[in-house]
């Protein structure tokens, strides 16, 4: 147990030059009438708060002294037996007071054990800085979120006038579902079921948006993403997926090519913000011909998804052939929407037939209200992000942060497609040509579960071969299309084949077994987003 008292040595040495002063003598210098000055308070010795010397040692060891950086009696004295004695050079080659505590709690213990191992005093050894906190901080203090900025799109009140139970994605606010919380996984299914077969309308608006000018605008994409852009034609979209340097997949989108010198870059709610830094710091190094603008905050955007997802468009799109011929899958083309400049490109991550509808911030609402309209002869009913995520999970789309990690490379998620082997050089591409080398330790694959009396797993939970951990769950639900739980995990290669089982811990120790199925789990032609 560690004593804390300071040295009355210590105290005796840091005496202020004018202790000594008589008050007569101050008031004479100050020209003060004496008579008006109260005697000076005789000073008294109080005892030091702090236990008194000495440190015990304990028998077995372990006597922490920095609690922070689990520094322990003997590594202060070692620290001065290989030669630094100086109490700056104990905390700098210790690392003793370097923690979230700064020294407030362990800078005086360390002082006397120096002290002591150097024959000298406390006064004579001296104390590092300590910093703020003062004092102990209780847990409570640092709970919760002091700062969380909420974002909202130029279209939240309309969800809100349409009862939707809004969560946050990042900053932003999203519709979750609409309808009672009471009945959420009614709701989520009936907007499933609406967009397989009708058709839907979710606010995008939160996507992030990069724009990329200038002469070497496809040479710069072309380095910063893993697939090809320099060859991309004008008035086409292609998939972006991004990795860094040690290869991990940080985020994707899609890259638009309005003109030879213009691409307009999507990117993650989460990590608009991000890509957009990491592009600039590129660039600094790279000093390619190119202007890059972060215009998230400029654009508002819906996705109108399903079969008749045409015929509701067509209704307010005129100066645009939406045939299939003339606008195909992965198209992008420039326009008027109900009026408004838009940008119009065709995805499909939901596995539909599907517009992505951009236009200026202020008219995102304008462009809501007239797609509700359109859509009403259809049913057209809006989604919100729950139904989204049980779509593009049956079509196998991945989501960044959620079925990756900080360790993911695109062989893991059966992402290799996704990135070019003709290129001389992308951010990531040397560390994955080694990586590629190597036999992979784990794949994400697809997996369903066939007993409708097996409890549905969680997100994390863990697949095991016997009471060993082998992989864990990523995603999954239950599916209204294919009437079944669906899901992804990593598995080791081995147990990644078709046809193979494994084995969930689901909740209460439920042990739930799934078998691995190819991706995608619904139209593994993608004959329907590409109607």
């Amino acid at each position: 147990m560690l004593g804390h008292r300071v040295g009355e040595d210590a105290l005796e040495g840091r005496e202020l030059e004018h202790a000594d002063l008589e008050v007569g003598d101050l008031a004479a210098h100050l020209d003060v009438d004496r008579g008006e000055v109260p005697s000076a308070v005789p000073h008294q010795q109080t005892l030091s708060p702090n236990h008194p010397w000495p440190i015990f040692s304990h028998p077995k060891g372990c006597e922490f002294v920095d609690f922070d950086e689990d520094l322990q009696i003997a590594d202060i004295v070692n620290s001065t037996r290989d030669g630094y004695q100086h109490i700056q050079l104990v905390k700098r080659y210790s690392t003793c007071g370097m923690g979230p505590s700064q020294g407030r709690h362990s800078a005086l213990a360390t002082a006397r054990l120096v002290a002591d191992a150097t024959q000298r005093t406390v006064a004579q050894t001296g104390v590092t800085t300590a910093r703020p906190p003062f004092s102990a901080e209780h847990l409570a203090h640092s709970a919760g979120r002091s700062f969380y900025p909420a974002r909202r799109s130029n279209m939240h009140y309309r969800h809100l006038e349409s009862g939707a139970q809004m969560l946050q994605a990042g900053a932003w606010y999203r519709p979750a579902y609409y309808g009672e919380a009471t009945a959420r996984e009614n709701c989520i299914q009936r907007e499933v079921n609406n967009v397989r077969n009708n058709v839907g309308l979710i606010d995008v608006s939160t996507l992030g948006g990069i724009e990329v000018r200038g002469v070497d605008a496809g040479e710069f994409l072309n380095r910063f993403y893993t697939f090809g852009f320099l060859k991309q034609p004008v008035g086409r979209a292609r998939y972006a997926l991004l990795t860094n340097e040690a290869g991990v997949v940080t985020d994707d989108g899609v890259a638009c090519r309005f003109s030879e010198q213009h691409y307009y870059v999507t990117a993650t709610t989460g990590g608009a913000d991000r890509v957009y830094q990491s592009m600039l710091k590129w660039n600094a190094q790279w000093r390619l011909d190119v202007d890059i603008a972060n215009v998230t905050s400029a654009y508002a955007g819906v996705n109108i998804a399903g079969p008749n997802a045409r015929k509701v468009l067509a209704k307010l799109c005129t100066d645009i052939d939406l045939s299939g011929a003339a606008f195909p899958y992965m198209g992008v083309r420039e326009g008027t929407v109900a009026g408004i400049a838009a940008r119009v490109i065709r995805v499909g991550f939901v596995g539909e037939l599907g517009y992505e509808v951009h236009v200026p911030q202020h008219a995102g609402e304008a462009l809501w209200n007239a797609l509700i309209c359109a859509g009403e002869d259809c049913a057209m009913a809006p989604f919100g992000v729950e139904a989204q995520r049980v779509l593009r999970l049956e079509k196998g789309h991945i989501i960044i942060g959620q079925d990756t990690d900080a360790m993911s490379n695109p062989a893991e998620v059966q992402m290799a497609w996704a990135v070019s082997k003709l290129k001389p050089f992308f951010v990531g591409g040397r560390t994955l040509q080694e990586l590629g080398r190597l036999p992979l330790k784990r794949c994400l694959v697809g997996f369903m579960i066939d007993d409708p009396m097996a409890p549905i797993p969680l997100e994390s939970h863990l697949v095991l071969d016997g009471d060993k951990m082998i992989g864990r769950v990523t995603s999954v639900n239950y599916s209204p299309t294919l009437g079944k739980p669906i899901g992804l995990a990593y598995v080791p290669p081995d147990s990644a084949e078709a046809g193979g089982n494994f084995t969930i811990k689901s909740s209460d120790g439920v042990l739930v077994v799934a078998t691995v199925v190819d991706l995608p789990f619904y139209d593994t032609d993608n004959r329907r987003q590409e109607l």
